[in-house]
């Protein structure tokens, strides 16, 4: 166990290059609890999407999950999708700790990392905010502030209602 918060730390000392390569969204298709596919561009576009690098070890991880359960109940109504990604973890270990924490958002399986590389993750937990058009406007290994995720909110707002004025001026 201290070995791993150790290297938890010097991972976090070290770098901290969560952006990629570019500030739009790495598309990825990871697997959820019940071994559904989950494609992360069928939810772009329609939501605001915080992804969250995650692991059950991890002591902040665990510390900002209340912090999760109460944005994704405040929020989920509006437009905003929590997607839990975890790391390297095995499945019923995932399971027991999501039903123990009351996790209602969805939780998905990066068991070989890969979608964690691609997004330049150092360190956990990392959260990005994506928003309709793809943009991560948030990266960081604590959560957006909440003004952050109104404001993406908003834009998806406004995009809908711009959808919804369009389509009655052609059915006219």
């Amino acid at each position: 166990m201290y070995k791993k918060i150790i290297i938890f730390f010097i991972v976090m000392i070290v770098s901290i290059n969560i952006f990629a390569k570019t500030n739009k969204f790495i598309d990825f298709t990871l697997k959820n609890l019940n071994n559904e596919e989950v494609k992360l561009n069928e939810i772009v576009g329609d939501k605001v999407i915080l992804l969250n690098f995650w692991t059950t070890w991890c002591p902040y991880c665990v510390k900002e999950i209340p912090e999760l359960v109460d944005i994704y109940s405040k929020y989920k109504d509006k437009g905003l999708e929590i997607l839990a990604v975890n790391i390297q973890e095995n499945h019923n270990q995932i399971k027991k700790f999501v039903s123990r924490y009351k996790m209602e958002y969805p939780v998905l399986l990066d068991t070989n990392a890969n979608v964690a590389r691609s997004y330049g993750v150092r360190g956990i937990p990392t959260n990005f905010l994506i928003d309709i058009n793809g943009d991560i406007v948030f990266a960081h290994n604590i959560l957006p502030p909440e003004d952050v995720i109104i404001k993406s909110l908003d834009k998806l707002t406004n995009q809908t209602i711009k959808l919804q004025k369009n389509i009655k001026k052609k059915t006219k």
